[in-house]
């Protein structure tokens, strides 16, 4: 925002070539905030609160069930192929797919 970045040439160091503009921009608001007193952190108790809550919620998304599944042939043949084009193993496409139309990320067409 106001403040412009040094270089590492200025003896700071740059921003993480991964934050594109927007994000850098976002987190040094957010560094001036916290500088001038407009936001606090959070007391260590809530951090571990909020640590406690997010574990758990991770806990959960990574539970698994085993399935069997009867597939035609050539479907197989062809998500193998889509597969190794991504160079990913078959079976995490397919529990990729299954997972973004559980989601709502894919949707029939008809």
């Amino acid at each position: 925002m106001g403040r412009k970045r040094q270089t590492p040439a200025d003896g700071d160091v740059a921003a993480p070539p991964c934050f594109d503009d927007e994000e850098r921009e976002l987190i040094e608001s957010f560094e001036e905030a916290l500088e001038r007193g407009d936001v606090a952190a959070n007391s260590p108790e809530e951090l571990a609160k909020i640590n406690a809550e997010w574990k758990a919620i991770a806990e959960a998304s990574q539970v698994r069930k085993s399935v069997s599944l009867r597939l035609q042939v050539r479907d197989l043949e062809l998500i193998k192929s889509i597969a190794r084009r991504r160079g990913i193993p078959y079976q995490t496409l397919i529990g990729s797919v299954l997972h973004q139309f559980a989601n709502g990320a894919l949707r029939e067409t008809n």
